[in-house]
C-alpha cells in the first residue's frame, strides 16, 4: 500500500460556509481508472478513515476500437489462458480487471449478446459449438469482441453453474478467430 501525506483545503463559498478539497496523486487516478470522462467515485467514511472508490455503477465508457496490434495480443494471450484453464487459478477467468476491463479498453461492449444476434438471427452461438463455429468465417472483429464480453459477463455474472469443457472451447475458438481478425491488415 502506498502512502503520501497531503493536506486539506479550505475555502469559503457565497454564503460563508466553509468547504475542504483534497489533492489526490494524478497516477493513483490514473491506475484506479478516474478520468474527466469518468470521474464518478463513492467516499465511505468510518469514523475515521476515508475511502475512495470508483463508483461501481458508473456510466458505460464507449471506447473506439483499439489497434489490430493491441486486440492480436490480447486475442492470443487469453486464447492461451482458456485453452490452458485447468493450470490457471479461476479468479484469473472471474475477475473483472483481468479480462472484463481489458475487452472494454479494446472498445469491445458486453451487449448481453445483442449484436450477435442482430448479425445471426436465430444462430445460437453461445450454447451451441457447432452453430458458433458455422459463423465464425462470415463473423467481423467487433461482433466477436462484443460477443466474448457477452459470453464472459454471463459465467462471471449469471450463470448458476461451473463451466464445463465446451464452454472453455467456446473461448479457445473465439479469441483464435479474434486472433486472426486482428492479424488483418
Amino acid at each position: 500500500m502506498e502512502r503520501r501525506n497531503a493536506k486539506v483545503t479550505f475555502s469559503k463559498s457565497v454564503n460563508n460556509s466553509l468547504g475542504c478539497k483534497l489533492s489526490i496523486p494524478k497516477d493513483w487516478t490514473d491506475r484506479m481508472g478516474i478520468d474527466p470522462e469518468d470521474r464518478n467515485i463513492t467516499l465511505y467514511f468510518d469514523g475515521d478513515n476515508i475511502t475512495v472508490r470508483r463508483q461501481e455503477m458508473s456510466p458505460i465508457k464507449h471506447t473506439p476500437l483499439a489497434s489490430k496490434q493491441k486486440i492480436l495480443r490480447f486475442a492470443l494471450i487469453w486464447q492461451q489462458m482458456y485453452l490452458n484453464h485447468k493450470t490457471i487459478p479461476f479468479f484469473f477467468f472471474e475477475d473483472v480487471m483481468f479480462l472484463g476491463d481489458e475487452l472494454a479498453d479494446l472498445g469491445f461492449e458486453m451487449d448481453c449478446g445483442n449484436s450477435l444476434e442482430e448479425a445471426f438471427p436465430g444462430v445460437d452461438a453461445y450454447n451451441d459449438n457447432a452453430e458458433f463455429e458455422k459463423i465464425l468465417e462470415k463473423i467481423d472483429l467487433q461482433t466477436l469482441g462484443n460477443a466474448i464480453f457477452s459470453q464472459w459477463r454471463y459465467w462471471n455474472h449469471w450463470s448458476m453453474g461451473p463451466m464445463e469443457e465446451k464452454d472453455f472451447q467456446w473461448f479457445v475458438k473465439a479469441f483464435s478467430r479474434l486472433a486472426e481478425l486482428a492479424s488483418y491488415t
